[in-house]
């Protein structure tokens, strides 16, 4: 086994008996203000599961650090894959391998500059999403297309799974990479939509894993987005307390 199986391997602790790891490429904790997943909830269904957990929070990479942090107490090898997701003047883009925050509200241009300086990749989240409007603007995605690296073709909450078909077939035309998330905000939603690839140690590896990669994909009812707006207003009036641990 090469060295980049053993650093992938890492990862999740430990591979699955077929080799690969698994991954969700989308899960909010309770620093995003729409979320209500406590940090040790997203770190007990990791170690559980074996499902590498990509915790992009709202424009904070606040609730990474700290899943990361606990999960490398078990295993000092993991490394922190800092995750944010960053609306923009023109919709939302995810970074992953951050090192540091990204300032909302820039520009898709300024936003993806600021990713790349890190060395880091850019998703775009729920591309086409008919519901959203934070979803990134087409012509804006089209006009920095040469720009982004990953492409979200599956997400749990995208109410018509035929815009996570258009997500799918736009980046085949534009030979970009398509990744999977559950852009889970709640307990019930985590552990159904992930990724089974190749084992990878770093941007480069990930990039060639996900040209591999299976999908477990379970939508999630239409109905759970009326909790996020619940858990929204809670935390606005003061009911729900946030951070949650």
């Amino acid at each position: 086994m090469n060295e980049a199986g053993r650093i992938g391997e890492h990862l999740v602790g430990r591979p699955s008996e077929s080799g690969t790891i698994l991954f969700d490429m989308h899960i909010h904790s309770c620093y995003s203000a729409d979320s209500s997943i406590p940090i040790k909830k997203i770190v007990k269904c990791s170690l559980k599961t074996g499902i590498l957990p990509l915790v992009c929070d709202h424009n904070t990479t606040a609730g990474s650090v700290k899943v990361w942090d606990i999960l490398r107490k078990t295993n000092r090898d993991l490394p922190r894959l800092l995750a944010e997701e960053i609306m923009t003047s023109d919709g939302e883009i995810i970074g992953l391998f951050l090192q540091e925050e990204i300032r909302p509200f820039l520009s898709a241009e300024e936003t993806l500059d600021g990713i790349r300086d890190q060395g880091a990749l850019s998703i775009v989240p729920h591309p086409f999403c008919s519901y959203r409007q934070c979803a990134l603007r087409p012509e804006v995605m089209e006009s920095v297309i040469d720009r982004i690296d990953i492409i979200e073709g599956f997400n749990g909450r995208v109410l018509n799974d035929w815009d996570n078909s258009l997500a799918r077939g736009y980046a085949a035309r534009k030979g970009k990479p398509v990744s999977a998330g559950s852009d889970a905000h709640t307990s019930f939603e985590l552990g159904r939509t992930f990724l089974c690839l190749p084992p990878f140690s770093d941007q480069k590896d990930l990039m060639r894993s996900l040209l591999g990669a299976s999908v477990r994909y379970c939508h999630t009812s239409p109905a759970i987005h009326a909790v996020t707006r619940l858990v929204k207003a809670g935390r606005r009036i003061g009911l729900i307390p946030a951070p949650c641990p």
